[in-house]
């Protein structure tokens, strides 16, 4: 069988030390200083946007938190053009045995009282919305199809993250029922064409969408599954539902997907990965990738600026 592993074949060869960074799928240059781009998604998102501020780029803070899972992606999106989306307020009992009120739809938007979330809410909710209105570009990290939702008096929604233990629900019935799920392939797929169509009603056709899958793997999973399995299905469900997508939108030249997953998968650079946690992207991880992002994307030769921390 020997002159089968000498013998050329079609396609490119897998090989280890070859970075998926260099080779987006669709790249497109459209990125300055001047861009205003729209960046939503897991902490990793975050990390991309923290970057780009960091080196100069004018873009705006991501105040609207994070955002773990397709659905509230959309939810978020769906605010921020005006439209209904789900809302819910919880108050939380500390490690310490003190209060706090908390958004189960948007990870770190929390208060103090009651009134002071209702307060920072509509402030998050409006700083979305001048945002997505000023935006020229978008950038969308998914990081996780295991969800949580809460069935609150008939109405099913989707939460953000594993709900806190003992959290106690405001201002709706408390009768509540929370069940830990996978969104399926299709349900992906439906709530991110939902998001291209929503960027797409309100933007020019011309507009930048740049997607990614986040390499964070989820922090808690239920009993059906050890996290590392439930963490590899997952990710292979936004996966396949991303290149479904790419699939569907091939005549939108202006619709991207930058590969971070997939160098983390293979590290062919042999770099420290992770912080201490063992699931955070260290430093030098994030400032790998997000200098591979900009000479994906940016129309403008930069000198990248050492000394990003990241999140």
């Amino acid at each position: 069988m020997y002159w089968q592993l000498v013998t050329p074949q079609a396609g490119h060869k897998w090989h280890r030390a070859d970075s998926p960074l260099v080779r987006p799928v669709n790249p497109i240059k459209f990125l300055t200083r001047a861009t205003c781009a729209y960046s939503i998604g897991s902490c990793f998102a975050v990390n991309i946007n923290l970057w780009l501020k960091f080196q100069g780029f004018d873009l705006p803070d991501v105040s609207w938190g994070v955002h773990y899972n397709s659905r509230t992606i959309l939810y978020e999106l769906r605010r921020a053009v005006g439209l209904p989306a789900p809302s819910i307020d919880w108050r939380v009992r500390k490690a310490d045995g003190s209060q706090a009120y908390d958004d189960p739809l948007r990870h770190c938007v929390d208060a103090q009282s009651a009134e002071e979330l209702v307060e920072t809410k509509l402030r998050t909710a409006t700083d979305s919305m001048r945002a997505f209105e000023k935006a020229d570009a978008f950038f969308i990290t998914l990081g996780l199809s295991d969800i949580w939702e809460a069935q609150i008096s008939g109405e099913i929604i989707t939460l953000n993250r594993a709900p806190y233990l003992g959290a106690e629900i405001l201002g709706k019935s408390s009768d509540m029922h929370i069940v830990n799920r996978f969104l399926t392939v299709d349900e992906c797929v439906e709530d991110m064409r939902q998001v291209v169509g929503l960027i797409r009603a309100h933007k020019p056709p011309n507009t930048p969408i740049v997607f990614s899958v986040s390499p964070t793997p989820l922090k808690h999973a239920d009993d059906g599954y050890h996290p590392q399995v439930a963490n590899s299905r997952s990710k292979s469900t936004l996966l396949a539902a991303m290149f479904i997508l790419l699939d569907e939108t091939k005549e939108d030249t202006h619709i991207s997907y930058f590969p971070a997953y997939e160098f983390f998968q293979t590290n062919p650079m042999g770099i420290s990965l992770w912080q201490s946690d063992e699931r955070h992207p260290s430093a030098e991880a994030v400032n790998h990738v997000a200098e591979a992002f900009l000479a994906a994307y940016s129309q403008e030769q930069v000198r990248v600026k050492p000394g990003f921390i990241g999140i």
